[in-house]
């Protein structure tokens, strides 16, 4: 469904980092961990196309998106004010997480923590305790992330626990947060957990392969160019362990990662 969104907030969380909290009823009503929204950032042709983002969180008629800075878009959408323009945005889009599981893992690395902040709330509702490893390159810069992270736990009933790997070695695990999972994973029965993972190509593809290994289930949230959020533009196929493709804006973006061909990637 297609929205106009008031801007309710659109705080910095850390440095190039801002959490935006739109009033949306309707698509806050309807979203899903794992779901995302195509948002346009500016009233007129520049930029052309919306931005796909990821729904960090619903709070009553709010939606909130947790998003980094790193273009022109992102950068124009950093500098809105509450009480400004609305924003045109549709969705909630694609497949989110399947929350049938067991002694969950989440594991993000970087922005991945967007739509994982979501599952872990609903994941904790249902009455799950939730293991969240967050891997980031050392704390410095994300003080405010870190809290910001901290804080959505801390409003729960203390099932949300955080970890943190850095690869400074500035906080928590001194290295990849793959290499905690490695760890969480044989600190326990393994055949009793269930992974769940966002961030950057290379980390999906080691938590996948962590997780074959163990005969771990993994779902897998992927990041790829999106142009129209509806499957018609072809722009974001992902190759599929079948030798097909499969569409991240319909099929995903989050899949069972063993669906996806990761020696094509």
């Amino acid at each position: 469904m297609s929205s106009w969104a008031q801007i309710k907030e659109n705080k910095k969380v850390a440095e190039g980092i801002y959490r935006l909290r739109l009033e949306a009823p309707a698509i806050a009503a309807a979203a899903r961990p794992g779901q995302f929204v195509m948002l346009r950032v500016s009233h007129g042709l520049d930029p052309l196309l919306a931005r796909p983002f990821s729904i960090h969180g619903v709070e009553g008629e709010d939606l909130l998106i947790l998003y980094k800075v790193v273009g022109k878009g992102t950068r124009l959408l950093s500098l809105k004010r509450p009480g400004g323009k609305t924003l045109s945005l549709w969705g909630p889009l694609g497949k989110g997480f399947d929350l049938n599981v067991q002694r969950p893992v989440l594991v993000a690395g970087g922005m991945g923590i967007a739509p994982l902040g979501f599952v872990a709330q609903e994941l904790e509702s249902q009455g799950n305790d939730v293991a969240f490893l967050c891997g980031l390159p050392g704390m410095q810069g994300f003080e405010g992330l870190a809290s910001h992270l901290s804080g959505l736990a801390m409003a729960t009933s203390g099932r949300i626990s955080i970890s943190w790997a850095t690869e400074d070695g500035s906080a928590g695990h001194n290295g990849l947060v793959t290499g905690l999972l490695a760890q969480t994973l044989e600190a326990g029965s393994a055949s009793t957990r269930s992974v769940l993972a966002c961030g950057p190509l290379p980390m999906l593809k080691a938590v996948a392969t962590i997780s074959a290994q163990r005969n771990v289930p993994c779902q897998v949230s992927l990041e790829a160019p999106m142009a129209c959020g509806l499957g018609a533009c072809l722009g974001c196929v992902i190759p599929a362990a079948d030798g097909g493709y499969l569409r991240a804006c319909q099929e995903g973006p989050v899949l069972k990662a063993e669906l996806v061909d990761w020696a094509r990637l």
